[in-house]
C-alpha cells in the first residue's frame, strides 16, 4: 500500500492536465473576446453604412424640416437601411443640425457569445455619421421688357406678379441672408441707372454720335443710358476708354424704372418691380447688355460675387421685336431686323460669361432670335397669353432650384 501511494505522488500526469485546464481558461477567454469583438466590428460597419445612407437621404432637405420632422425622416431612413438583430439593443437615433451639416449618432450593446463565459455579457458600440454639403450662392438678373406694348392684355400686371412670386420663393428658399442676390433690369430702347453715378469716370455726356434730341448735360441728366459705342454695345468691355464709356442721355420715357443692381434686399427688389410702367419702344440689346453688366464684377456695377462657385442666371422677357436703338431710329423701324444680330451677339456674350440664360417670349416677338438666345432650347418659353407668364417663371424658378441642389 505504501508503494502504491508513493507511485501516485510521483505521477505528474494528472497535475499537468489540471494545470493545462487552469491555464487554458484565460486563453479561451481571450479567444472568446476576440470573436465577440469581431462581431461588434462587423455590426458597426453595417450600422455605419445605414447611418451614412440615412444622413445623405435627409441632409439637404433638413433645412426645411422642423426638429421633429427631421428626427422622423432620419428614423425612417435609418430603419429602411438597417434591421437590428435580436441580440443588439440600440438607443434612440441622435440627430443634430448645424448650418449645412447634419450629424446622426446611435449607440447600443451587442450580447456576447463566448465572452459571456468570462462574465462579459455584452459589448458596447457607438457609430456616428456626419454629412456636410455646399449651398452655392445664386445670382439672377431679371431683364424685363417695359415697353408700351406690355400695357396690353394684362401683360405688365402678370409680369409684376410673376416676378414678385419668383423673388419671394427664392427669398424663402435661401439658407443664409447672402446666398441669393437678384438684380432687376427694366428696359425699353434705353435703360436707367441711379443719377448718383453722374460723376463716375466711366460716364460720358458729350453728343458725339448721339441724336441732338437726346443730348443732355451731367447736371441735367436723369439717369438714362443709350447704347454704348459699337462694338461695346453688346459686351461687358471695361469702360476705361472713351469708346467704351456709358452714354448718358435724356430719358425717352420719363417713367422708366431704375435698374436695381444685384442685392439681397428683397424689399428693394419688390419696389423696383412695382415701379415698372409700360411705355416706349424696344431695344432688347441694351437690356441684355445692362443685364450682363450687373452680373459682372467690373465697372459700372461691382455687386457680384468673385467666387467661381456662384451660379449665375439671367431671365430675359420681351413681348415684341426690336424697334429702336441709338443706331436705328424708330422712324426707320422697318429696318429694325438689323438690330437682331446685335441682340444675338449680346446673348452670346452672356453665355460666354458662364451665365445661364432663360428667355421668355410673350405673345409677340422673334421666336428664332429668343430661342437662339437661350442657353438651351428647354430654357426658351413661348407664352401665348399673359397668364402664361406666371407659369413660365414658376418653371424657371423650379429649374434654378434643381440646378442649385445638384451643384
Amino acid at each position: 500500500m505504501h508503494a502504491k501511494l508513493s507511485r501516485f505522488r510521483s505521477d505528474v500526469r494528472a497535475n499537468v492536465a489540471l494545470l493545462f485546464s487552469l491555464a487554458a481558461l484565460p486563453v479561451f477567454g481571450v479567444v472568446g473576446a476576440a470573436v465577440d469583438y469581431t462581431r461588434v466590428s462587423r455590426m458597426q460597419v453595417q450600422i455605419q453604412a445605414a447611418l451614412d445612407s440615412a444622413s445623405l437621404a435627409v441632409a439637404k432637405d433638413s433645412r426645411s424640416l422642423s426638429a421633429a420632422a427631421l428626427q422622423d425622416a432620419a428614423n425612417r431612413a435609418f430603419a429602411g437601411n438597417f434591421t437590428p438583430p435580436s441580440d443588439l439593443t440600440l438607443s434612440t437615433l441622435g440627430v443634430t443640425r448645424d448650418g449645412n451639416t447634419i450629424r446622426l449618432s446611435v449607440s447600443g450593446t451587442l450580447q456576447t457569445t463566448i465572452a459571456a463565459t468570462m462574465g462579459v455579457s455584452s459589448m458596447p458600440l457607438t457609430v456616428v455619421s456626419q454629412t456636410s454639403w455646399n449651398e452655392p450662392k445664386i445670382e439672377i438678373a431679371l431683364v424685363l421688357d417695359n415697353t408700351g406694348s406690355m400695357a396690353g392684355s394684362g401683360k405688365m400686371a402678370a409680369l409684376k406678379t410673376a416676378a414678385i412670386d419668383l423673388i419671394n420663393e427664392l427669398e424663402a428658399a435661401r439658407v443664409s441672408s447672402d446666398q441669393v442676390k437678384i438684380a432687376v433690369v427694366p428696359f425699353v430702347n434705353q435703360v436707367r441707372i441711379a443719377t448718383s453715378f453722374r460723376n463716375e469716370a466711366w460716364m460720358r455726356f458729350d453728343g458725339t454720335g448721339i441724336s441732338s434730341s437726346l443730348v443732355t448735360t451731367k447736371a441735367a441728366w436723369t439717369g438714362c443710358l443709350t447704347d454704348r459705342d459699337q462694338p461695346n454695345d453688346i459686351a461687358d468691355t471695361a469702360p476705361t476708354t472713351n469708346a467704351a464709356r456709358y452714354r448718358g442721355v435724356k430719358c425717352a420715357n420719363s417713367g422708366l424704372a431704375t435698374v436695381q443692381p444685384l442685392t439681397t434686399n428683397f424689399s428693394a427688389l419688390r419696389a423696383t418691380i412695382n415701379a415698372m410702367q409700360p411705355a416706349g419702344t424696344t431695344n432688347i440689346t441694351i437690356g441684355v447688355q445692362a443685364g450682363l453688366a450687373v452680373m459682372s464684377s467690373g465697372l459700372p456695377f461691382t455687386e457680384t460675387g468673385s467666387s467661381p462657385d456662384v451660379l449665375r442666371y439671367m431671365i430675359l422677357l420681351t413681348d415684341g421685336d426690336n424697334t429702336e436703338s441709338r443706331y436705328v431710329p424708330f422712324s426707320n423701324y422697318t429696318a429694325a431686323p438689323l438690330m437682331d444680330p446685335r441682340t444675338r451677339d449680346a446673348c452670346n456674350a452672356v453665355k460666354a460669361a458662364g451665365i445661364t440664360l432663360f428667355t421668355v417670349r410673350v405673345i409677340d416677338g422673334n421666336q428664332n432670335l429668343l430661342r437662339a438666345c437661350a442657353t438651351d432650347p428647354s430654357m426658351y418659353f413661348n407664352v401665348t397669353s399673359s397668364g402664361g407668364i406666371g407659369d413660365a417663371f414658376k418653371a424657371i424658378t423650379s429649374m434654378i432650384k434643381r440646378m442649385r441642389l445638384s451643384a
